[in-house]
């Protein structure tokens, strides 16, 4: 498909391949949402050295998303803090031009505080959680405008995920059961039935990283409390399995214990980090007790997987580290600087 300005994207078609790695076309750049020095990275995508940055315009950048129809990236501004503890919490989110490198515009959202996880549709669309509303709004990206807001039920909606046919969101909150919400029907449709939370013991308590299959019909939830991932089928909302994750290291109760999760364009890989723990694990998506556990950099975050499907990149928030690990292997390729605190990232 082509865009504007020359720009080409390649859609994925939602099927596993197993036997054939899928390639995708060659990025044209990396961008990375560095938190804690409040500033959003560019990466030469071969290199991965950094070649421009954004100051963000007030505090603080968190997350991020790409637009499926034009080289444009959107990135909440969250506030001062972190969850449990933003005292001066935000209410927009940065629209920037991926071509330009620069600001292209600052959508307002009123009264609607702590924005974090996003995601984009083909409709143009932007959806965006806010934790300290429990809210989820719809922005209309061509009036960049709040058209539409959804009590979330549930504590602390922080994540959000897109089913690839663009039919359902998932929220996950820091405090609750994650929720299900119909984009046909506008309204909430199912509370996943999970572990039993823990509010109150720490930041990360409860489940917040998700990924799904690329045929769509599994959903993988992390469960930062037990140190698992619960396995839920799409279609009937229900739980299959829960499968913990292999020689995870005991971490404080009281303090952050956020897992991420994302699975690899071929399908085959489930990556999941640990950010209290320092670890990593490459996890076989068909078969998830074959599991590969690697040590990284304290604070392991976002991933980005390389075109070729050979590689992913891991970033080190409390390290300032980037660190290319091989797929098949699990071996370290190599680690690159990786600015102050970077929590996502994406090739582009």
């Amino acid at each position: 498909m082509r865009l504007r300005d020359g720009w080409f994207r390649v859609w994925m078609v939602p099927v596993l391949l197993l036997c054939t790695p899928v390639v995708m076309a060659a990025p044209q750049g990396l961008i990375a949402v560095d938190k804690v020095a409040n500033r959003i990275r560019f990466y030469d995508p071969v290199s991965v050295s950094e070649i421009a940055h954004l100051d963000g315009p007030s505090p603080t950048v968190h997350e991020l998303a790409l637009d499926p129809l034009q080289p444009v990236a959107y990135v909440p501004l969250y506030g001062d803090g972190i969850y449990g503890a933003n005292r001066n919490p935000n209410n927009k989110v940065l629209v920037v031009d991926l071509l330009s490198r620069s600001v292209a515009a600052v959508i307002d959202l009123g009264g609607h505080r702590a924005p974090h996880g996003l995601v984009a549709t083909r409709d143009g669309s932007l959806w965006v959680v806010c934790d300290l509303d429990n809210t989820l709004l719809r922005i209309d990206l061509a009036s960049r405008q709040v058209v539409d807001s959804y009590v979330v039920p549930g504590v602390g909606a922080h994540q959000l995920l897109l089913q690839s046919d663009e039919l359902r969101l998932y929220v996950s909150n820091k405090q609750s059961a994650p929720q299900v919400f119909d984009l046909r029907q506008r309204r909430f449709i199912a509370s996943l039935d999970v572990t039993a939370q823990a509010p109150g013991t720490g930041n990360g308590s409860g489940t917040e990283g998700m990924a799904l299959s690329r045929d769509g019909r599994r959903l993988f939830i992390a469960d930062n409390g037990q140190g698992a991932i619960h396995v839920f089928d799409t279609v009937s909302l229900k739980p299959e399995k829960t499968v913990p994750l292999r020689d995870l290291a005991p971490t404080n109760i009281k303090r952050t214990r956020l897992i991420k999760l994302q699975v690899s364009q071929d399908g085959r890989w489930l990556l999941a980090t640990a950010y209290a723990s320092g670890q990593v694990w490459i996890i076989d998506s068909q078969n998830m007790a074959r599991q590969r556990q690697i040590a990284v950099a304290k604070g392991p975050q976002g991933v980005a997987f390389a075109a070729d499907g050979r590689t992913v990149l891991v970033a080190s928030h409390d390290s300032g580290l980037l660190t290319r690990l091989e797929l098949a292997s699990g071996r370290v390729v190599q680690a690159y600087e990786g600015g102050e605190g970077i929590e996502s990232l994406a090739f582009y």
